[in-house]
């Protein structure tokens, strides 16, 4: 089988990078924060040689993708425009698409928002319920309500706060967080800072090389995060322009995957095991996994390579 690709393809008015393998029904593999496409090389080599054309890009304002310099340049909208035209650029009527974090929000909103393209949705790590238009509360203005001005969703919207603090250590960042085991979302200290608030491991478990953290940190060192929090930044602004879908779920079919060691399943469990989760997603289903934390494309990918091509195969 042919080695993994990369190319830049024009999309949406900017120009994205890609990496791409095998030949097949198109599937579309959408990284998350602070993740590039290299967070899918165990699962685009797999699902290739299932029979599918795999294509995982590095998002709007990631990696080697353009990143516009306007923040207001990164709601919802523009992301999924970005899927749509990139669906669009590789000559596709209908996609399978996965997605991890904000990668898997920008899938769930794709699917609101064009659901005629969606053949079906496999979610890692971001249920629904961080997508789902409230009439009244943005998710930014509900986390806050909750959980205080500390979480790092609050502190992240003030511009250069975030740049700083997880910039001044790249690669101590990046072993804190895909070290994190907690169900609890990431904190800020008294000072301000999440990345000092969290715990340095004593050694890094084997599924992540030291090599596959300096490819992080020397993509971020170039780019910086700015680009990243953008989507963070634009919470609130997604939250107004979605008011046409307030109310409005997905009948497309879903996966939900997550690990019970994840940072958001403190919230996501009880969705999914609520009513809310059927009459948002009347197709939908999930599991959660045994002791697997948030990256778990990562660190269980022959379970994630499994579930996910055994999904796509019922389509």
């Amino acid at each position: 089988m042919d080695q993994i690709t990369h190319r830049t393809i024009e999309v949406n008015g900017i120009h994205m990078h890609i990496a791409e393998q095998g030949t097949g029904p198109l599937v579309l593999l959408l990284h998350g924060f602070p993740c590039l496409w290299y967070t899918w090389r165990h699962q685009i080599p797999a699902i290739a040689s299932a029979g599918y054309h795999v294509v995982a890009p590095d998002m709007r304002g990631y990696g080697q993708t353009e990143a516009p310099a306007d923040p207001a340049k990164y709601t919802a909208l523009h992301i999924a425009g970005d899927v749509v035209a990139l669906i669009e650029a590789l000559g596709e009527k209908q996609v399978y698409l996965v997605g991890h974090d904000w990668g898997a929000v920008s899938g769930w909103y794709t699917t609101l928002f064009r659901p005629d393209l969606i053949k079906c949705v496999v979610d890692l790590s971001a249920t629904f319920s961080f997508v789902y238009r409230h009439p009244k509360h943005s998710i930014l203005d509900m986390v806050l309500a909750q959980g205080g001005d500390k979480v790092y969703l609050v502190q992240w919207q003030e511009p250069g706060k975030a740049e700083a603090d997880l910039g001044k250590n790249i690669k101590l960042w990046y072993e804190k967080l895909y070290t994190y085991r907690s169900p609890q979302l990431l904190m800020a200290n008294a000072e301000g800072s999440v990345v000092d608030n969290m715990q340095a491991p004593d050694a890094m478990p084997s599924w992540i090389s030291e090599k596959d953290i300096q490819y992080y940190v020397d993509s971020f060192s170039k780019t910086g995060f700015t680009p990243a929090l953008n989507y963070y930044r634009n919470m609130n602004r997604t939250w107004e322009l979605c008011a046409p879908w307030a109310g409005k779920g997905v009948s497309v079919p879903a996966l939900v995957i997550i690990g019970d060691e994840d940072l958001t399943i403190g919230s996501a469990k009880p969705y999914l095991e609520s009513p809310l989760f059927k009459a948002h997603i009347p197709n939908g289903e999930y599991k959660i996994l045994p002791g697997v934390g948030h990256f778990l494309q990562e660190e269980a990918s022959q379970t994630i390579n499994e579930s996910i091509i055994q999904y796509l195969k019922k389509f």
